[in-house]
C-alpha cells in the first residue's frame, strides 16, 4: 500500500511494505512533476527506490564479523552474489504506517532481526510541508545484550543530464572494492566537493569523514536547488554513482 503525502508544490510517495521506502519525492511544475528523488520504476525492490533506511547498521561490517564484551557474533550475507551483509535488514522489511495524516506519517518496525544477532524496532517519521521534507529515524535495541548500532539514509538523486553536487568535508574514507574501510586521507582536488561541480560519470563510491551536515544538488537547467541538512551525529555522507547509472 503506498502512502502518500502532499504539501504545497511538494509530493511524496512511501512503500511501507517495501523496506519502508520512498517511491517518489516530486516538486509539483508547470511542465510537469520533477522528480527531486529518483521514482520507483520496474521491479518493485527497496534498492530501485528513492530512499531506503540502512540499519541496524549502515554499510557493511568487516568479514561479517565482530566480537563485544567477550562475545563473538557472524552475520550472513543479505544480498545475491555478495560475501557481506550490506546494511543491515530495514531495507529488506516490511514496515507499518502507525500513523498518517495529509502531511505525516510514521512508519514502524516493530520486530527487526538481523540473524539472531540483532533485534531491535525502529521507527521512521516523514513530515512534508511546502518548504521541505523532515526525516526522523530512530533504533530501538530489543536485545537481552548491549550491541552497536549504526543507522543512516541512502538517497537516490536523478542527474537530469546536468546535476551538481557541493558539500564540505575534511577526510576521504578509503574502501576496498567491497566497501571495507583500508585507510584514511585528506581531501585532494580531486576528491573536493567544497564547490559544486557535476559528480563522475563512472563508478564512485567514496565515504566522506568530518561532513559539516550540509549538501546541496543542483540542477541548472531546472533551476531547481535541494538543500540537505542533517543532525550532527550523520558525520560521514557517501558519495556513490552506480556503474551507468545516477548519483546517490
Amino acid at each position: 500500500m503506498t502512502v502518500s503525502l502532499a504539501a504545497g508544490a511538494l509530493r511524496l510517495d512511501l512503500e511501507p511494505e517495501l523496506g519502508g521506502s520512498v517511491g517518489s519525492f516530486t516538486l509539483a511544475r508547470p511542465g510537469g512533476a520533477f522528480d527531486l528523488m529518483r521514482p520507483l520504476r520496474g521491479a518493485r525492490q527497496s534498492l530501485r527506490a528513492g530512499m531506503f533506511p540502512m540499519l541496524p547498521f549502515a554499510n557493511c561490517i568487516r568479514d561479517n564479523a565482530f566480537t563485544i564484551a567477550g562475545r563473538h557474533y557472524r552475520v550472513a550475507p543479505n544480498m545475491a552474489g555478495a560475501r557481506l551483509n550490506f546494511h543491515g535488514s530495514g531495507w529488506l522489511s516490511a514496515w507499518q504506517p502507525d500513523e498518517v495524516t495529509p502531511t505525516r506519517a510514521v512508519l514502524h518496525l516493530p520486530d527487526g532481526r538481523v540473524d539472531d544477532i540483532y533485534r531491535y524496532e525502529a521507527i521512521q517519521t516523514f513530515s512534508l510541508d511546502p518548504a521541505g521534507l523532515r526525516v526522523r529515524l530512530e533504533v530501538i535495541n530489543r536485545g537481552a545484550d548491549p550491541m552497536p548500532f549504526s543507522f543512516g539514509l541512502h538517497p537516490w538523486f536523478p542527474n537530469h543530464g546536468d546535476g551538481r553536487a557541493r558539500f564540505a568535508a575534511t577526510t576521504v574514507v578509503r574502501c576496498d572494492p567491497e566497501g571495507q574501510v583500508i585507510g584514511r586521507e585528506a581531501v585532494t582536488a580531486a576528491t573536493d566537493y567544497g564547490r559544486s561541480r557535476r559528480p563522475p560519470t563512472e563508478y564512485v563510491n567514496v565515504c566522506y569523514a568530518g561532513w559539516d551536515g550540509t549538501a546541496t544538488v543542483d540542477w541548472p537547467a531546472a533551476g531547481v536547488r535541494l538543500t540537505l541538512e542533517a543532525d550532527p551525529v550523520f558525520q560521514h555522507l557517501m558519495l556513490h554513482v552506480p556503474q551507468g547509472g545516477e548519483p546517490v
